[in-house]
């Protein structure tokens, strides 16, 4: 088992900038909406076999032969992670060393309107990201690396049960229509990654949204104040039953507990990905079902990053290698397309022939791809705050916050920040994260023991932050009773019915562990899908809250470096 773990400046056993995101979908209307009909690690762990490790959600990759010319840091997006094979053929072939920053798609665009901060390089999972972010005109020489559709991946089983496919794997034609009923019926439920927050998320649900117009012409604003639209929209969002913020991680978690989550709405490469692992683990693989009215496409664009720094040469040789058939080939192995229009250009490779396998659904046939109309900007922009305030599924999370006496003064004044950032409805929406009129967050504060709960219904958050404020930070550390309570709250809860849940644990230091295996044996015997989300910063012991992450298939984000209160926002986009 790996410890899940995002840091800052970069399972269960049985299952920034409002701003930024309102220009982000400017450019999601500037870019086709593709049909498909075929798609974070934690510190220290491996990027492949053979490959760097990843460490602090960075991965070096230098050229076997030594004598690196240059050194190429890049931001990229998670999804490279499973390129690492083409990144190391394109290393060893242009003699230059990268470094991979893996900090999102959208902290890229955020990112390069900053000035691009020191990266010298970009690569994000859209050039959405890249014509909205690059205001400056920093960006160089972006070119795709290769394309990969997002596609929904269903359980073998559950595809055949609802009658998507036959016992060979091969699917049939599936409306978004069909999509919804499984879902209301109780029969589909679905991972997939923040509209809000996430590339893959962003592009599937602008896609959705056509398909469910039944036009054939863009989406108009009148469109989306449609209520049967909306309603239809609502309907499948429902059956979202996780969130996340990225696309990787959301892959693992499908991985690690895939009898919980059968289902997963990713990039289709990562669809391939999954089924290596699952397979591999002798489980079922998923298989790509593509609502035959509309889903998008990524386009990998890396670009060179121009801030005067003299590396143009060095990054032009390491594109140029990436470009180069052997990369390509690589890249192919993975599940990426890199031939024109969409086209698999080496469907006889044997590596291809295992990532694009017909009785997993895909087909490499470019036939497959087809452009669906686009919205307007302010279409976009509407849609997206749809999303967040009214047609995704409620959320309610339960703040786990640490008041020992070791979080007197900055640990305090950070925390309350973070969650200001977080639940306040006005900074809140600057992140796009606002709490919707049906969110709930509960606040449960400890020390040596509970210190109280206080539970927030939509927007009305002030009593909350008030607690969160006035709370004195004094005695001892004991995170498994806030945990123990605040599962307990879960459990007689009734709001946690049609709402996606979670725990948010803060902690600066190391736990008495007295409760311990009182709580992680309430935890089994609940039956709860209920992941906990930790924030470590202070002195936390990441052995403790890593063993959290992967007791109940939830994360640990160190907070212990950087913006804390961009740790908050991330967090909640895992929810």
């Amino acid at each position: 088992m790996r410890a899940h773990r995002y840091t800052a400046g970069g399972s269960r056993s049985g299952r920034r900038w409002a701003h930024v995101l309102l220009m982000a979908a400017v450019a999601l209307a500037c870019v086709a909406l593709l049909a498909a009909c075929s798609g974070g690690q934690g510190a220290g762990q491996q990027g492949g076999e053979g490959m760097p490790a990843i460490t602090d959600n960075v991965q070096t990759f230098t050229p076997s032969s030594g004598g690196a010319k240059e050194t190429l840091k890049v931001a990229s997006g998670s999804e490279n992670k499973e390129a690492a094979a083409a990144i190391q053929k394109a290393v060893d072939a242009s003699g230059v060393t990268v470094e991979l920053h893996y900090i999102g798609s959208l902290d890229i665009m955020g990112m390069l309107q900053g000035g691009g901060d020191d990266y010298d390089a970009v690569w994000p999972a859209s050039s959405i990201w890249l014509t909205m972010g690059d205001t400056g005109h920093l960006v160089k020489n972006a070119q795709s690396t290769s394309t990969t559709p997002v596609v929904l991946g269903v359980a073998k089983s559950k595809a055949i049960e609802l009658g998507w496919a036959d016992d060979t794997g091969a699917t049939k034609p599936v409306a978004t229509s069909q999509i919804i009923d499984a879902v209301t019926s109780g029969k589909l439920s679905f991972a997939m990654t923040s509209a809000t927050q996430s590339n893959s998320g962003a592009s599937a649900y602008l896609a959705f949204l056509t398909a469910l117009s039944g036009k054939d012409t863009p989406l108009t604003a009148d469109d989306l104040d449609n209520a049967d639209l909306q309603q239809k929209m609502t309907s499948l969002l429902s059956g979202q039953d996780r969130s996340s913020g990225s696309s990787d991680w959301l892959k693992d978690m499908v991985v690690r507990d895939p009898d919980a989550h059968p289902a997963m709405v990713n990039y289709e490469s990562l669809v391939a990905q999954a089924n290596k692992e699952l397979e591999a683990a002798g489980r079922e693989p998923l298989l790509v079902i593509c609502p035959a009215d509309g889903i998008a496409v990524s386009d990998s664009p890396l670009g060179y990053v121009d801030r005067g720094q003299g590396k143009d040469g060095a990054f032009s040789s390491f594109q140029q290698a990436l470009s180069s058939d052997d990369a390509k080939l690589e890249l192919e192995r993975v599940g990426r397309r890199t031939g024109l229009g969409g086209r698999v250009a080496n469907p006889d490779d044997d590596g291809v022939k295992q990532a694009f396998r017909a009785d997993w659904g895909i087909s490499t046939d470019s036939s497959v791809l087809k452009a669906v109309p686009m919205p307007a900007a302010d279409v976009t922009t509407k849609a997206l705050d749809l999303y967040q305030t009214r047609l995704r599924r409620p959320s309610l999370t339960v703040w786990v916050v640490d008041y020992s006496g070791s979080m007197y003064g900055p640990g305090k004044s950070g925390v309350v920040g973070g969650l200001t950032q977080a639940l306040d409805p006005e900074e809140a929406s600057k992140s796009m994260i606002q709490p919707a009129a049906d969110d709930v967050n509960v606040l449960i504060p400890f020390s040596s023991h509970v210190l109280g709960e206080v539970e927030a219904k939509g927007a009305d958050t002030a009593d909350l932050l008030s607690k969160a404020q006035s709370t004195d930070a004094t005695g001892g550390t004991n995170i498994y009773a806030g945990l123990d309570e605040a599962l307990g709250k879960i459990k007689a809860s009734g709001e946690a019915q049609g709402r996606t849940v979670a725990i948010v644990l803060m902690t600066d230091g190391m736990s008495d562990t007295g409760d311990r295996d009182a709580f992680l044996s309430d935890y089994d015997a609940s039956g709860l899908d209920v992941p906990v989300f930790s924030i470590m910063f202070g002195d936390a012991d990441p052995t403790q809250l890593d063993e959290l992450s992967e007791h109940t298939n939830g994360k640990t984000f160190d907070g212990r470096e950087g913006d804390l209160a961009a740790v908050f926002r991330t967090v909640k986009g895992y929810n």
